[in-house]
């Protein structure tokens, strides 16, 4: 496991929802020396057992671990709702919950190498997350009703169309209709696509 260079310095890091972005981080993360320990929705302790993360199953006692970090790994709800859901008063140091772009004493390029961060509002990423992500959830969903498959004289775009399906049916329905439910521009897009 690689080591931490003496101007930076080892955290523990909590993570808040485990998904395929989280993962992604995680790995980097734990690459640089870091302690990470994680909570989710979905089960992964057998994942994080395999990257040599804790895995809390009950959120209270996440929160009430000492983490340095908190990163909030949520494509469903806004960071605004997120933070609304999470009960502080089990923090046993409120004072260090932080996302990735307030960490001082730790660069967010060292934390989060090879990612490209951009601030911007929790409207702005809401606008953002109808015209693409729940854009593509949708098409997908959609692609699965229509039974779409592999033909024998398939089209570069078909076989795009096939991969997007099956990549959107490998998310949970929760997923998508958390997307809809707690994005109020993806009812909009709705609205756009004539699909209500």
């Amino acid at each position: 496991m690689a080591t931490s260079s003496p101007s930076q310095r080892s955290l523990t890091v909590g993570i808040i929802g485990f998904g395929p972005f989280a993962q992604f981080l995680a790995e980097t993360m734990v690459k640089q020396g870091h302690s990470l320990r994680a909570t989710s929705r979905s089960d992964y302790s057998e994942l994080c057992v395999h990257l040599g993360i804790s895995f809390f199953r009950d959120m209270e006692a996440f929160l009430a671990s000492d983490n340095d970090v908190l990163l909030l790994c949520t494509s469903i709800l806004s960071l605004s709702e997120v933070v609304k859901s999470i009960p502080f008063r089990c923090l046993k140091r409120p004072t260090l919950f932080a996302d990735v772009l307030s960490v001082k004493q730790h660069p967010r390029e060292v934390l989060l190498q090879g990612c490209k961060m951009l601030e911007m509002t929790c409207e702005e990423h809401d606008k953002l997350a109808a015209r693409s992500q729940f854009l593509t959830h949708t098409i997908g969903r959609i692609l699965s009703e229509l039974e779409i498959e592999p033909t024998c004289i398939d089209t570069l775009g078909f076989k795009k169309l096939v991969q997007l399906k099956e990549s959107t049916m490998r998310d949970s329905f929760d997923l998508f209709s958390g997307l809809y439910i707690h994005n109020r521009f993806a009812k909009q897009q709705v609205i756009e696509m004539h699909l209500q």
